[in-house]
Order: C-alpha cells, then structure tokens, then sequence
C-alpha cells in the first residue's frame, strides 16, 4: 500500500483543536462558585441555631467573601500557571 502522506513539516501536522474557554471549559469548574452559596445558607443556619441573627449573617457574609477569594485566587492562579 502506498504512503500518501510524504511530507514533513508546518503543512502536513495536524492542527490543534482551539482551546476552550476558562468559563466554558468544564462543568467542574462551574460548581465552585455554586457551592459557595449553600456553603453560606448552612453557616448561617448554624450560627442561627447557636447564636443571634446580626452573628449568624456576619458569618454567613464572612463565609461568602472568604469562598469568592479563595475561588478568584484560585482561577488567578491557574491562568497563570497554563500561560
């Protein structure tokens, strides 16, 4: 059988699929900044039960701005180690 594909170089590699997006690259990525939110609804939840409503929505606030750090830290740090 003959060998069709006789060349080497730029105009016979195949080209690379173009790369996806950060916000559309995967369905996991995603999830974090949804698991933030109950994250927060189950502090508040507790500290209701344990303590005064202020408290309870201090800390559910205090929960949301530490996760959306973490995650925006997080992102940061990955675009910046895939370029």
């Amino acid at each position: 059988m003959p060998i069709l594909n006789h060349g080497y170089g730029p105009a016979h590699w195949v080209a690379r699929p173009a790369a996806v997006p950060v916000s559309q690259a995967s369905w996991r990525k995603q999830v974090w900044p949804t698991a933030i939110v109950p994250t927060a609804v189950i502090v508040f939840a507790v500290f209701l039960m344990q303590a005064t409503p202020p408290l309870a929505a201090v800390m559910a606030l205090a929960a949301l701005v530490a996760g959306i750090a973490w995650i925006s830290r997080l992102r940061i740090l990955v675009m910046r180690l895939r370029h």
